[in-house]
């Protein structure tokens, strides 16, 4: 009997320690298997409906305000070659053309000597001033010219290849696509010698940093202004936040009392996937793989004229149901919103949150304003059709627009303002007829560009920001870079979160650009003011930040900051106070496996209890046709994120454990959130036990075959950084090598 006992617990011993090293997440229990049929009833009818998945259907999509979107626009076959002319943005000549050979013949000197191949000799910050001057002097007198001359600049020295940007140059700079745009930022931004917007565009283009980006510091005077006196919360407040954490201790609830909230993003539908065609390209002929005219040029070699390419010169073939290196067919989407509203089950959800991106990646001369409004009207049909009454609150994408990335804040000189408003009323009008926003709701997102408040249960508020306005691709976000709010969206945000502190509301925001990690996406000092932001008002008032477009499963941690200056935050356990959420994407670009996360939300305190991740396997699709296989995709349930990661054992046994809750055992209590506190002690726990970094990136590309996966001391390394990074100037003390799992 004793020997017995000595095994049991030999094996218990032995059972702790295989978990604590984290063995490669299981490929999950299947909970939905998808039906072949494309669900026709959705939509107005079809252009095009395939008889045995021998190419994607092409529903007829109905424009909520009349009429229906071309077939034309979505043609496999015949790619559009440029915008509508009708598109195309330019500033206005403001002054006489003189001296233009000269301007043209400098600007051409000048980039000659900042793109020449031994940089790091020749690339100066003033040199690159001087170059924006002279463009600037161009755009006064001549604009028309401007894009021409972008254009053969960029062929002339390459910039697209140093810049590792795979478009071509005369297409992407032109009147109608990047040229317009950059034309106008030339002619209204601020070169004088200590303006920052200078600054700002020649630190921020990539792999170049031809000057230090701007300061990200704000003033003591600044803070106190933005916060109107209220630096910091309330006694009260706080004392009201500890009740109520008190509350939820007493009140333990079971999973099945709490709210159940999907959060879906990156949907990336297209329209364009062509099966057959090239699915694992090398950039040749086009940015998407899975196009008419998408090539591998370790296959196929000649000129490449129009596709398809007969399966001999094919690596490997676009599969009906989906592809790693493509966006999202059809077919794909439709498999998704099925198995969105299978989760769901009889009692389906509370409500839903997206996190922008509609629209297919692709040339970005292929963008209009149909292919934008196209999108967002036929997957936010298919939200209506799958979710029903659930409410769903939705935020912008940076695709979802054209030209793709750019959104001009309305306090923009030159009628800038104004030139996208065509999507914002869009939205604003179509989200408002499936009943998810009212009027006041509707004219907020017009007021703010995307931008509103909802109130989605009783002492609740969701805030939805459009953040093209600190993404670093967004040119007009260069213009008066002083001010870290030209948009007034986080002026919004900031009113309110204090609205909704004095009426003791919780607060969740939603957005699509995350603002941390490696600190590549937003630019330093909206950023900055956003951390400051969630700094000020959580935990006590916002409970959780949610965010997409880097389509890989993780998350950002802040820590309180109250002197302006982010990179000065003290990054300990102790002083986290919020997460972001980084939601893995529905597209599988690139690398990826097609993701739905659903939320367990304590319903009073609006706080995540726990999350569930679910995915398909691509590598499973092209046996699903070989076989015949009389069924769709399947979809099955990864990981749940208390499971996974709430054993504390290691820091706890190594004396590092110092998130200040009291286990039970090694365990995260089940009284407790997954709030920021949770995610700053798992990254404790990840520095003395690295393998959970292992099992991290296995589940940041959802066990995608070709991602790569977290391995060595420098990459663990890089991961933390990133993990701690809340803010752009804090993710760009990181090693920028690891920051992804999937994209090269």
């Amino acid at each position: 009997m004793l020997a017995l006992l000595r095994l049991a617990v030999w094996t218990t011993l032995v059972a702790q320690l295989f978990n604590e090293v984290q063995a490669k997440p299981s490929a999950g229990t299947p909970v939905y298997t998808g039906v072949k049929s494309f669900p026709t009833e959705v939509f107005a009818g079809m252009y095009y409906e395939p008889k045995s998945m021998e190419q994607e259907p092409r529903p007829k999509v109905a424009r909520f305000n009349g009429g229906y979107f071309p077939d034309s626009l979505n043609n496999p076959t015949q790619l559009p070659t440029a915008p509508p002319q009708s598109e195309v943005l330019m500033p206005p000549q403001l002054h006489g053309k003189a001296q233009v050979d000269q301007l043209i013949k400098d600007a051409f000197n000048i980039a000659g000597q900042l793109f020449k191949k031994d940089q790091q000799l020749s690339a100066t910050c003033d040199l690159c001033r001087t170059g924006l001057a002279t463009l600037q002097k161009l755009a006064h007198v001549s604009p028309e010219i401007v894009p021409d001359i972008l254009g053969s600049i960029c062929d002339t020295f390459g910039v697209f290849d140093l810049l590792n940007f795979k478009q071509e140059c005369k297409r992407t700079l032109s009147k109608a696509v990047y040229g317009g745009p950059i034309t106008q930022v030339l002619s209204s931004a601020n070169f004088s010698a200590n303006a920052m917007d200078a600054q700002g565009i020649c630190g921020q283009v990539p792999s170049l940093n031809l000057c230090p980006k701007p300061t990200e510091k704000f003033s003591d005077d600044f803070l106190d202004k933005w916060f109107k006196g209220k630096r910091h919360a309330p006694q009260s407040v706080v004392q009201r936040w500890e009740r109520r954490l008190e509350n939820r201790i007493k009140k333990q609830r079971p999973k099945s009392e709490l709210l159940r909230v999907p959060h879906l993003t990156d949907l990336h539908v297209d329209g364009r996937y062509m099966v057959g065609t090239e699915s694992d390209c090398t950039f040749g002929a086009t940015v998407a793989c899975c196009r008419v005219n998408s090539y591998n040029n370790t296959k196929f070699h000649g000129s490449f004229l129009h596709g398809p390419l007969p399966d001999s010169e094919i690596v490997h073939k676009a599969n009906y149901w989906g592809s790693l290196e493509c966006d999202t067919p059809w077919a794909l989407m439709a498999n998704s919103f099925q198995a969105l509203k299978e989760l769901g089950g009889s009692k389906s959800w509370d409500f839903a949150i997206f996190t922008g991106d509609l629209v297919s990646h692709d040339d970005l001369y292929r963008y209009s304003h149909d292919l934008a409004e196209y999108s967002e009207q036929a997957l936010y049909d298919m939200f209506k059709h799958y979710l029903g009454d659930v409410p769903l609150i939705p935020s912008l994408g940076n695709h979802d627009t054209s030209p793709e990335n750019l959104m001009a804040p309305k306090s923009l000189p030159q009628n800038m303002g104004s030139e996208f408003q065509w999507d914002i009323e869009y939205v604003a009008q179509l989200w408002s007829s499936k009943n998810w926003l009212n009027d006041k709701q509707a004219n907020q997102v017009r007021a703010h560009q995307g931008g509103y408040s909802i109130s989605p249960r009783k002492g609740f508020r969701i805030i939805a920001l459009n953040t093209d306005f600190w993404y670093y691709v967004n040119f007009y976000n260069y213009i008066n870079m002083e001010n870290p709010d030209m948009s007034g969206n986080l002026r919004f945000l900031t009113d309110e979160l204090l609205a909704a502190e004095q009426a003791g509301e919780r607060v969740w925001i939603i957005g699509h650009v995350l603002t941390g990690w490696s600190g590549a996406e937003a630019l330093n000092r909206p950023g900055n003011l956003f951390y400051q932001i969630v700094s000020r008002f959580a935990p006590h008032t916002l409970a959780h930040i949610f965010f997409g477009h880097t389509h890989e499963d993780h998350f950002q941690l802040f820590y309180f900051n109250d002197n302006g200056a982010s990179l000065s935050a003290d990054r300990h356990t102790k002083n986290a106070v919020a997460q972001a959420f980084i939601a893995p994407s529905i597209t599988p670009y690139m690398k990826l496996n097609p993701a739905i996360r659903v939320l367990s939300v304590d319903p009073d305190t609006y706080e995540v209890m726990d999350y569930d991740q679910y995915y398909s396997q691509i590598a499973e699709f092209d046996d699903l046709i070989r076989s015949r296989a009389n069924h769709g995709p399947v979809w099955r349930h990864l990981y749940s994120a208390r499971e996974a990661y709430s054993n504390f054992n290691a820091s706890l046994s190594a004396g590092t454990y110092r998130a200040g809750v009291h286990l039970n055992g090694t365990k995260w209590p089940q009284y407790a959130s997954l709030n920021g506190t949770f995610w700053a002690a798992l990254t404790d726990e990840m520095e003395v036990r690295p393998e959970l970094l292992t099992y991290f990136s296995d589940i940041q590309s959802r066990l995608s075959p070709t991602a790569k996966t977290c391995t060595t001391s420098a990459c663990y390394k890089a991961n933390l950084c990133y993990l701690r990074a809340g803010s752009p100037l804090q993710g760009q003390q990181c090693d920028p090598d690891y920051d992804t799992v999937a994209r090269s």
